[in-house]
């Protein structure tokens, strides 16, 4: 579990702040304004942020406070550490339990008034995150689940965030700073396009020229949002800025080539194409898990880079978690596991037989042990069969 920390943190973060402050807060002019101990917790959050606009006032731009993550962390953090493999049901509540918990403390960041962002919760939601995913990396079967379309910039900057985590964790397994700066960078990378207008964002048919332009400034405007709030970890603002670099030099905003795309935001860059690729949006529809794989290596080298893919598609597989298949035999289930010895043999959960009977108890094959059983079909979630 998160220890305690104590740090100088921003003024304007007091809003969402709910530890102790660590040392007397003093004016320029000597005057006590804040004793040591005051607890925050037992503050409205509308008295929060009087205080830290009275502050502001006296000219006290830092404050040293001492935090601890809130029970509601704890309990999350407890789901991920339940020990099994969740079920469908228990996927989708932990999704949604995720997604409720992140809400709390991003709604302001994502859908509230621009240059609103508190610097510390996003410390926290990264730490958050990083530990979650470490501790339990089957939290990523969330993400093949339906989300809600209202919701999609807040469960699609979630899913970016997880998915980021867990690559930075697959390919830096040490750095835990990295990890979870690699999180919050998943997190916000969009976060500039809080100007866009929505009936931009979600127009169901193709942009024009200014719409797009317009589009192709949110990597810069949400880099100089962050800067603007204080943000200061280059690895998250790489990421915000470059997140839309490809590693031929055709992406944007400067127009970056190969390795001089920080690693970081190669590493954001596919993260945010396979959750786009496989997430309904008003203007497309969502591609199950496995074509968005598929896409996903197709990029690779042009727009994506191949190191960073070929560690995504090891940890999935060319199945991904979820994803509804028919084997050799006839028998139908959903991927439960990428497979530890093949991407092409995943572990699979049996529902039905091949004279189409549902199982009482589904039963878990392991196909990287049957010789001669193999995915022949995947099936769509209109139960129609495709030829894998």
């Amino acid at each position: 579990m998160f220890d305690t920390f104590v740090f100088r943190l921003p003024v304007w973060d007091l809003a969402t702040f709910c530890g102790r402050i660590a040392e007397d807060v003093v004016s320029p002019k000597g005057a006590l304004l804040l004793p040591k101990g005051a607890d925050f917790s037992m503050m409205e959050s509308l008295n929060r942020r009087n205080l830290a606009t009275t502050l502001a006032r006296q000219g006290v731009s830092r404050v040293a406070v001492q935090e601890k993550a809130e029970h509601s962390l704890d309990e999350i953090l407890n789901i991920f550490r339940g020990g099994c493999r969740p079920s469908a049901s228990d996927d989708k509540k932990l999704f949604e339990n995720t997604l409720q918990f992140v809400t709390s403390y991003c709604k302001d960041v994502l859908f509230g008034s621009p240059g609103n962002i508190h610097v510390f919760p996003l410390l926290r939601i990264g730490r958050f995150l990083a530990e979650s995913v470490a501790a339990n990396p089957e939290i990523l079967l969330c993400l093949v689940r339906e989300r809600p379309r209202d919701y999609f910039l807040l469960s699609h900057s979630l899913s970016v965030g997880l998915l980021c985590a867990f690559l930075a964790h697959r390919l830096f397994p040490e750095q835990t700073r990295v990890i979870a700066s690699a999180a919050v960078g998943g997190l916000l990378h969009d976060i500039g396009k809080q100007y866009v207008p929505d009936g931009i964002l979600n127009k169901p048919g193709r942009l024009t020229e200014g719409e797009f332009a317009l589009i192709r400034r949110h990597p810069e405007v949400g880099e100089a949002l962050l800067k603007r709030a204080g943000v200061g970890d280059t690895v998250i603002l790489k990421m915000v800025r470059h997140h839309h670099e490809k590693m031929n030099g055709s992406g944007y905003p400067d127009g970056l080539e190969g390795r001089a795309i920080p690693v970081a935001a190669r590493i954001s860059a596919v993260a945010d194409a396979y959750d786009a690729i496989t997430s309904e949006r008003s203007y497309k529809k969502r591609l199950p898990g496995y074509k968005g794989i598929s896409e996903i290596i197709a990029s690779a080298g042009n727009h994506l880079d191949p190191l960073v893919v070929r560690t995504f598609v090891n940890a999935f597989g060319m199945y991904p978690p979820g994803t509804e298949v028919e084997l050799s035999d006839g028998r139908c289930g959903v991927v439960a596991a990428p497979g530890e010895r093949s991407i092409l043999k995943p572990r699979v959960c049996i529902r039905t037989g091949s004279d189409g009977s549902h199982y009482l108890h589904p039963v878990l094959v392991d196909l990287a042990t049957e010789k001669n059983l193999f995915i022949q079909r995947c099936i769509s979630p209109a139960g129609q069969a495709e030829i894998c």
